[in-house]
């Protein structure tokens, strides 16, 4: 790994991301990438009784980055706020071409079941006449899709869909019903089969997968699930390559476990497995930040 670009194996990054927002930006960040990165990171923040948004935390951490949330969508009915989660921020500047909106979704809660359950309802479902998708993946954006496209839909300026994870995954649902200036996603599983991808064809789609991450290898193709697009692949070194080969990958995986084990899995409050680790939300914002630089 690379001195320069911060690396972390710790549990709490990867099951709490949102626990600490220390080194949050203060400003907003140069790259597109980078910013959508960080939101996703952000999503995870919740209350600490319950799975709710601690809205007044992610607003103040949005603020010193021009942007201010004008909608927060969660799951209804269920009283600890379990489900799916989703912000709407918007940096109103008065140049026109740097307005932005950002529509975020929170990534899979270790602790919340209704998450779990969306993760595993494995089963391909018919989505909007353009192929099939994960059935766990639709019914958790169903959860606020009524709510979520209105208040879209009069946003006039560039706007970004992104998430991590499962966030990732309805991140790229959401793409298929309202094409966005662009898509970025971090740690996506595969959402669709072949039909499902090919109707994304016109969207603008980032895609960053970091090393090892096993979420990204899953559902396993032979299932008929398929990645939309080609990768932004985040090196052992933590260098972020374009599309590389599957020699490459395959080659790069294996000395990244083994360099994992010897130096990091046998650490108290390390995870134990570099395919987990590298799921961490931090670990793709330290390569994107460094990537631009």
């Amino acid at each position: 790994m690379s001195p320069d670009v911060p690396y972390s194996a710790c549990q709490q990054d990867l099951y709490y991301p949102a626990k600490t927002l220390d080194n949050f930006p203060t400003q907003r960040p140069k790259s597109d990438a980078e910013l959508c990165a960080w939101m996703a990171l952000l999503a995870y923040c919740d209350q600490s009784t319950s799975f709710a948004f601690d809205q007044d935390k992610i607003k103040n951490k949005l603020v010193p980055m021009g942007f201010q949330v004008v909608r927060f969508l969660e799951s209804p009915g269920d009283p600890k706020k379990g489900g799916t989660h989703c912000f709407v921020a918007v940096h109103d500047d008065s140049v026109k071409e740097n307005k932005l909106a950002v529509v975020v979704f929170r990534g899979t809660d270790k602790d919340d079941p209704t998450d779990l359950l969306d993760d595993v309802k494995v089963e391909f479902a018919d989505w909007n006449g353009t192929g099939r998708v994960f059935d766990g993946f639709k019914g958790a954006l169903a959860e606020v899709q009524a709510d979520l496209l209105p208040a879209i839909q009069p946003i006039d300026c560039k706007i970004l869909f992104t998430g991590h994870s499962l966030g990732a995954a309805l991140a790229t649902l959401l793409a298929s019903l309202k094409n966005p200036s662009a898509l970025y996603t971090f740690g996506s599983p595969r959402v669709g089969n072949r039909d499902f991808v090919a109707s994304l064809s016109a969207v603008k789609n980032f895609r960053y997968v970091d090393c090892c991450d096993i979420v990204t290898q899953l559902p396993p193709p032979l299932l008929g699930y398929v990645h939309l697009g080609d990768p932004l692949y985040i090196d052992r070194n933590r260098k972020v390559i374009p599309n590389p080969s599957d020699d490459y990958v395959s080659a790069d995986r294996f000395r990244g476990r083994l360099h994992y084990l010897f130096r990091y899995a046998w650490r108290l409050g390390a995870v134990g497995f570099r395919g987990l680790a590298d799921h961490a939300p931090i670990n793709y914002v330290t390569a994107i930040a460094a990537a631009r630089q």
